[in-house]
């Protein structure tokens, strides 16, 4: 009988060789799908590894700052290691297979079961970097913020200011303070919390990687401020330093439900809040409660004598007792004190007894004790507006949400449709008048003005609102506002209402309105824009028959209802962004539209019953992604139509558009059109384009770059009013587009294959004096702007690019420099801003001749130009290509050697990544830099030449102790320096 012990080692050791040699034949027996699955997941990681430099150059391409660099590159690195030895493996094992089944069976089975094993250990390591790629894809970038408030904010003049100097100089002291994460300042309305918080934010900007400020209000809209605080917090995270504003909080916000890391593992978080209550910040474990305080009479008077002028009063005894008088009236609230100073400033001393003995007056009792305060005192400014309009425009501002931005093109249309700017001949002279009524009440401070937005501060609209609902306005209008509530439905408590002229709804979750008839027969204006309606009941507007504008953008609304055709005088209908609704004919019934957006919906046609709207100026139907087709004749058939938006993905679409109707219409002005890259060469000839006052023409590859249209394809007012944009076309283009380019002030060119330059390539005529912005990108080919022969400029009788103000060059690889000519024909007089990146070839930018004629220069951006040597060349005039390739080092002696450059407005420098700059200037002249504010030097390690002499008096400075960046005689060492701003002196 066997020994247990022995069996049972025995069975173990067979258990053991069994389950061995089952492994070994499952690998044999899934050799196929193993090797198929490594070559699926190699796949795969190609695939990402091909996207990520994809990505890379479209973060660079929208100004977005990448992150993690170094771990992208390192997985680059083992990404592309990886490939090759498994491309190697699988080589391998193709030939072992081949030649395996010529061997001994044994022999079969072993190197298949290997090589199925090893296919599968592989899979496993592809999987794990293909999981990390994917992590790398989804974080890659940062997305660099537009200008914001610290770029855009003017500081305010705090001197004899005392009380606010102090609160600043204490929430400055607070928030640098590494104990302190939470800082509050508090105070009533008007009392400056918010200019407190911007002031702050301007002083700190240099301490901080970025620095966020968020308005909060008594809604709180959790789902944007998250939105707003995103890319901040991930900043956080990472470890950089951010400050965090949020301005006009009511009650205390949980931090975290708002996305801001906070907490002794966030300590580069730092927040600052503004209220109007203390017991906010009890409840919240503020680390610092700072007070602003109301002005005391002294700083009172100081301030309002900076407003209205102090000579005016100091020359006028009389007038100086009453102003006196006035600012003790406005209770030290500087909001109240600018908004009176502003409205007196310029009226003679007998409004000013007037305006006194109304400041005197009581306000209504029955309102909010802090409007009660502001009401007379910004009651006088509003009677004290010049303007009818502006009085119009300031209480039609209480229809946005409390801190909203304001939308002026919003008030245009609206105001067409009530008639409020004396019956303009076209939409853009209502646009002009809207914005002078806007400057009108920003000077009035009766606006917020943020660049080029409009805001409403919260007490101001507070007493728009008491106006309106008060029917104390001249117009005797009364309000129903309700907009930025978060209100889920909508029902009037009362059915019927005589006196509501206006009722706005904007901003809230509105999912239904009342299945009832609603009776407004005194209802001109109806806003329930930005809600979530989908279904309207098809009696609704049964009972508003008077109608003019109604604002139904951005909803959910699948299909419009019966009685949407009732409303005869409707005359501004803006139904954007209600993706989808696809039919419209209804609209033909409402004969006395003027305006009618139907941008973003989805819409397949402009069916003929829009051929009824004879009076309409104004079609907009851009971003309408279906659009295929526009019923012949419809176009021509608006014969009082001013404006036409149009945007479509059809290749064959141009010709069906009918453009050349347009030509019969006799007010016709401004056309905004988009369509298929594909369809640029079938673009119709003789279509009258250049009579428009404005234009944008898009051809793109809409579904690759459709992200871009809404910032890109827009009614934006800018100064360029005659814009082309081509992306992802071959050239050369037909005549007819080679004729908007000779019309265009404006280019932009994505990916243009077989271009070489903009002149004589582009320009019929070899002329561009209409010329104001030049955008090129990835187009391999483009190796200048311009490029002459002897006979073309024999043929040149102005300067090429004298109006040019904006330049953009991104990834042009075969550019070597920007004028390959005789540089006597080029002027850039009036370039203010250039930017130039990832051009590889490019050896210099600017000759001598041409920088002494850069007056207007305000800034200069290169980076990732590998090639580059010196931004300003001391050649002489002849230099071209030929001559740069053949020169070493590009120190070539100056043409005009006592020929000094100032560079009077250059106010930023940014120089980053260029590993072969020697100099930013290789000539003997003097450059000043009289303006200079910010210089980066960043990765030119082979920068050790001059900047160009004078440059010691640019930067006044001798020690930088905390930065690498030192000047002396005029040398710039090869070093890496940070942005560094320069006010008179390096602020550190």
């Amino acid at each position: 009988m066997a020994d247990p012990v022995t069996s049972t080692v025995v069975g173990k050791i067979v258990d053991l060789l069994f389950s061995a040699a089952k492994r070994e034949i499952d690998y044999v027996r899934n050799r196929t799908k193993n090797v198929e699955k490594l070559k699926s997941e190699t796949q795969k990681l190609k695939d990402t590894r091909e996207r990520i430099p994809q990505l890379i150059k479209a973060a660079k391409e929208k100004g977005e700052a990448l992150v993690n660099g170094e771990e992208v590159k390192n997985w680059m690195n083992k990404a592309g290691d990886e490939i090759s030895k498994v491309e190697l493996f699988l080589e391998e094992e193709a030939n072992a297979k081949k030649t395996c089944f010529n061997l001994q069976p044994c022999v079969n089975l072993c190197t298949l079961s290997h090589y199925s094993k090893m296919a599968k250990n592989k899979t496993a390591s592809l999987l794990d970097l293909q999981n990390a790629g994917e992590s790398h894809e989804k974080c890659l970038s940062i997305p660099t913020r537009t200008p914001g408030l610290v770029d855009l904010y003017q500081p305010k003049n705090l001197d004899g200011i005392d009380s606010h100097k102090l609160a600043l100089r204490d929430t400055i002291q607070a928030i640098k303070d590494e104990s302190n994460q939470i800082v509050g300042i508090y105070g009533s309305g008007g009392v400056g919390k918010t200019t407190l918080a911007k002031e702050v934010a301007v002083k700190m900007k240099n301490l901080f990687a970025d620095i966020v400020f968020i308005t909060v209000s008594q809604t709180v809209n959790v789902k944007e401020i998250k939105e707003n605080v995103e890319v901040a917090a991930k900043r956080i995270i990472n470890g950089e330093k951010i400050l965090i504003i949020l301005d006009d909080i009511w009650e205390p916000p949980v931090l975290s439900d708002l996305g801001i890391p906070c907490g002794k593992d966030h300590m580069n978080c730092k927040i600052l809040l503004t209220s109007r209550k203390i017991n906010v910040y009890e409840a919240m474990n503020v680390d610092k409660k700072i007070p602003v305080n109301i002005l005391i009479p002294t700083e009172a008077w100081i301030l309002f004598k900076r407003v209205v002028g102090d000579e005016k009063i100091a020359n006028q005894d009389r007038l100086e007792k009453i102003a006196n008088d006035v600012s003790k009236e406005c209770g030290g609230l500087p909001l109240l004190i600018e908004a009176v100073g502003n409205a007196l400033k310029s009226k003679p001393i007998d409004r000013w007894e007037a305006a006194l003995k109304q400041l005197q007056k009581n306000a209504p009792v029955d309102i909010d004790p802090e409007i009660r305060q502001a009401f007379t005192k910004l009651k006088l400014s509003y009677d004290l507006l010049g303007s009818e309009v502006a009085k119009w425009c300031f209480l039609m501002c209480s229809l946005f949400k409390e801190d909203g931005i304001i939308d002026m093109l919003r008030l245009a249309e609206y105001g067409v449709a009530l008639q409020k700017f004396n019956d303009p001949d076209s939409i853009n002279d209502a646009q002009e008048s809207a914005q002078t009524a806007v400057d009108i009440l920003t000077s009035s401070s009766l606006l917020l003005s943020e660049g080029d937005k409009v805001k409403m501060h919260d007490v101001v609209r507070g007493v728009a609102l008491f106006i309106t609902s008060s029917s104390q306005g001249e117009e005797k209008d009364k309000f129903l506002v309700e907009a930025g509530k978060n209100l889920t439905e909508w029902q009037p408590r009362n059915r019927t209402s005589d006196k509501y002229t206006k009722i706005s709804l904007m901003n809230n979750r509105i999912r239904k309105l009342p299945d009832h008839q609603l009776h407004f027969p005194h209802l001109d204006t109806f806003l329930i824009r930005s809600n979530y309606l989908s279904i309207i009941p098809d009696d609704f507007f049964e009972g508003m028959k008077e109608v003019k504008v109604l604002d139904m953008s951005l909803n959910e609304i699948i299909s419009l209802p019966k009685s949407l055709k009732l409303l005869t005088k409707l005359i501004t209908l803006d139904l954007s962004g209600n993706e989808s609704l696809d039919e419209i004919s209804i609209l033909g019934e409402l004969k006395g539209l003027e305006i009618l957006k139907v941008r973003g919906t989805g819409i397949k046609v402009i069916p003929k019953e829009i051929g009824q709207l004879i009076n309409l100026r104004l079609l907009d139907a851009g971003e309408c992604y279906y659009l295929s087709d526009v019923t012949p004749g419809v176009i021509s058939k608006l014969t009082c139509l001013e404006e036409l938006y149009i945007g479509t993905d059809e290749e064959n679409a141009v010709s069906r558009l009918c453009l050349m109707e347009i030509r019969k219409l006799k007010f016709f002005r401004a056309l905004h059109f988009s369509t298929n890259s594909n369809a640029c060469h079938l673009f119709p000839e003789g279509t009258y384009f250049e009579k428009l006052q404005e234009f944008f023409f898009q051809f793109i590859d809409i579904d690759t770059e459709r992200f871009l249209l809404q910032s890109d394809f827009d009614r934006s007012k800018s100064h360029l009013k005659r814009r082309l944009r081509i992306a992802r076309s071959k050239f050369p283009f037909k005549m007819s587009i080679k004729k908007l380019f000779q019309e265009s002030d404006g280019i932009e060119l994505d990916y243009i294959q077989d271009l070489d330059n903009i002149i004589p390539d582009l320009y019929v005529e070899n002329t561009s004096d209409k010329l104001k912005a030049i955008e090129l990108y990835s187009s391999e080919n483009v190796s200048c702007l311009v490029k002459t022969t002897i006979e073309d400029e024999d043929a040149t009788k102005e300067k090429l690019f004298s109006q040019v103000e904006q330049i953009r060059l991104h990834d042009l690889k075969n550019l070597k420099l920007l004028f390959d000519c005789s540089f006597q024909y080029i002027s850039l007089r009036n370039l203010q801003d250039i930017t130039i990146s990832s051009c590889s070839s490019l050896l210099t930018v600017f000759p001598l001749s041409v920088a002494q004629g850069l007056y207007n220069l305000r800034r200069i951006q290169i980076w990732d130009c590998s090639s580059l040597v010196v931004v300003i060349s001391g050649g002489d005039e002849q230099t071209t290509v030929s001559d740069i390739e053949q020169t070493e080092d590009i120190e070539i002696e100056v043409g005009i050697h006592d020929a000094n450059i100032e560079f009077r407005w250059l106010a930023r420098i940014d120089l980053t990544n260029l590993p072969q700059l020697k100099s930013f200037y290789s000539g003997d002249s003097t450059i000043k830099y009289p303006s200079l504010k910010f210089i980066q030097v960043k990765n030119c390690p082979s920068m050790k030449s001059t900047w160009g002499h004078g440059v010691d008096d640019m930067l006044n400075v001798d020690d930088t102790p905390n930065h690498n960046f030192t000047p002396k005689e005029g040398k710039l060492l090869p070093i890496e320096c940070e942005l560094l701003p320069i006010e008179g002196e390096l602020l550190l």
